[in-house]
């Protein structure tokens, strides 16, 4: 009993210093939200054109009148499920690719350049020129795919080709196959790399979607509600539509960030135990 009563006093200051660290957080959150908003309404005041710059309240009274449709939820839910769909495409594309040109050099040679070849090409240009070719509700997908392939590409073959020597003479000595290989010796040296092309990936896809849903205009999407407000001088849906954006793209990023630090973890630890034995 007494020692359960000194476990308990010793992590109460611990539990007690973590709440105020989160309320400090809290705070200083709001008062940077709050200070952003102010500046908005000061410019918005100064400016006065509401076309230009409407002011906040404006906006959020939008914004709260565009979340009480449905219409809404399906424009997010469909451009959510096009973009995510095209960005898990070019990362297992980008890790396929990847894993082939480090295994083949054949495979290196046809696909490299083609792989350089999208990495260069603005994103405006393959937008287009998919118009040409596919409907238009599967450009948007295309796109973030292609903005994802290059990133995921290089940073897996270089997680690939850092695998440290001594693992390999591990591996070797005592005969391990593919499976232990890819197991101890590959994922953990890769995970690092892949972890770091999904967060630079994951912004530029979700990007190059919106940008594509807005020149395609497809159905039931946020580009489409953005085009619109711009040709309807719409200034405050505008505005809201880009706030929605913003938003639903930290919402994702922190999510697949949370994934992948665990995914870490779990390699890590795997490369550990590894060692020990």
């Amino acid at each position: 009993m007494r020692q359960i009563l000194l476990l308990s006093a010793e992590s109460f200051p611990r539990m007690n210093f973590m709440v105020n660290n989160t309320w400090k957080k809290l705070a200083r959150a709001v008062l940077c939200f709050a200070f952003w908003l102010l500046v908005w309404q000061i410019f918005s005041m100064v400016l006065a054109r509401p076309t230009v710059l409407p002011t906040p309240f404006a906006v959020l009274q939008k914004l709260g009148e565009l979340m009480g449709t449905k219409a809404f939820y399906m424009d997010c839910l469909y451009s959510l499920l096009r973009i995510f769909a095209g960005l898990m495409l070019g990362i297992l594309s980008g890790v396929l690719i990847a894993s082939l040109c480090a295994a083949f050099g054949l495979f290196d040679g046809i696909f490299s350049p083609a792989v350089s070849v999208i990495k260069a090409t603005p994103i405006a240009s393959i937008i287009i020129l998919m118009l040409f070719i596919l409907e238009k509700s599967y450009v948007p997908m295309v796109a973030a795919m292609l903005m994802s392939v290059p990133i995921v590409f290089s940073n897996v073959r270089k997680g690939i080709s850092s695998v440290p020597a001594e693992q390999k003479e591990v591996a070797d000595v005592y005969n391990f196959g593919f499976g232990k290989r890819l197991k101890y010796c590959i994922i953990p040296s890769v995970l690092p790399y892949f972890s770091a092309a999904c967060r630079s990936s994951l912004g530029l896809a979700w990007k190059a979607g919106i940008a594509a849903e807005v020149i395609c205009t497809p159905k039931y999407s946020i580009g489409l509600n953005l085009n619109d407000a711009k040709i309807y001088l719409e200034s405050e849906a505008l505005y809201a539509w880009t706030i929605v954006v913003v938003i639903m793209s930290v919402l994702i990023e922190k999510g697949v960030i949370f994934i992948l630090d665990r995914l870490v973890r779990k390699g890590g630890l795997a490369n550990v135990k590894t060692l020990e034995d």
